[in-house]
């Protein structure tokens, strides 16, 4: 999981490039289509006995998948990247306190204190700056419950008898139709098409999202929905230490004080637990 967050944080900055020549929703339905597609393939072998229970999963949780990607990418046209980048991480701490309101699993102490951490570091590693609440911060909102009753929602399917793989392929295909859809109806903008484009797209389809999302469910097959949620908290960590490699930005004394408590915390939900 740590892996496939490290994966996330690094296309980062493919992604925020690839962005000034294809609109957000057609970028998300060309990424989820080419990594469906490849799926196909790669697990042509598991294609066979599809189940009811794999199909209802895949598509609840691509329609949470992708309502994250949609308030994310209306709330940015509004507020600032790093107050979105915050709110977004929000859904961490959303995850354990949805699990405990609806009563369906309960948060150990430690795990409480693992997100407060991550929290309070996140805040200094973003930094996130705006005067007040706006929509797009609300939009962004939004965004956080979506991928907090993604991981929830996820974690069900995923403890039962579902195969992964026919699992990713039909949530993948769920997020690109209804990015498509989005895309028609709501975008105007042209798409540039260029060899980078083509590249970026490929890259993350691939490691992004084919096999980050593969992980990911394979993942919550062993760890809890508190323990993702935290985990993925190191996301906008590794982002940053990549643009420090690849784009000259440093983060700030502060910025690093936060990166500590975010490791810090991930540190502490692992920490006494069988390997």
């Amino acid at each position: 999981m740590i892996i496939t967050t490290f994966i996330w944080g690094a296309t980062f900055v493919l992604v925020k490039d690839a962005l000034l020549n294809i609109p957000p929703f057609a970028f998300s339905a060309w990424r989820f289509l080419i990594a469906s597609l490849i799926s196909l393939i790669i697990f042509f072998r598991h294609l066979k006995g599809f189940t009811r229970l794999e199909i209802i999963g895949g598509i609840f949780t691509g329609i949470f998948l992708f309502s994250g990607f949609g308030f994310q990418t209306f709330g940015l046209t509004i507020t600032t990247a790093s107050k979105s980048a915050f709110i977004t991480s929000i859904s961490i701490i959303m995850v354990p306190v949805i699990l405990v309101m609806l009563r369906i699993q309960k948060v150990r102490i430690k795990i409480w204190l693992s997100m407060i951490l991550a929290i309070i570091g996140l805040f200094f590693v973003l930094n996130p700056s705006g005067d007040g609440v706006n929509n797009g911060d609300l939009f962004t909102l939004g965004c956080a419950l979506s991928f907090a009753l993604h991981i929830i929602v996820q974690d069900k399917y995923v403890q039962q008898s579902v195969n992964i793989y026919r699992f990713f392929i039909i949530q993948g295909f769920t997020v690109a139709i209804l990015s498509f859809g989005n895309h028609f109806i709501l975008e105007s903008q042209p798409t540039v098409w260029s060899n980078h484009l083509v590249i970026v797209l490929v890259i993350t389809a691939l490691f992004a999202t084919l096999f980050g999302f593969t992980v990911m469910i394979a993942a919550q097959k062993i760890l809890s929905p508190s323990r993702t949620a935290i985990i993925l908290s190191l996301e906008p960590l590794f982002a940053a230490a990549i643009a420090i490699v690849f784009a000259g930005e440093w983060l700030s004394l502060w910025g690093w004080f936060g990166g500590v408590l975010i490791v810090a915390g991930v540190i502490l939900a692992e920490w006494g637990d069988k390997s």
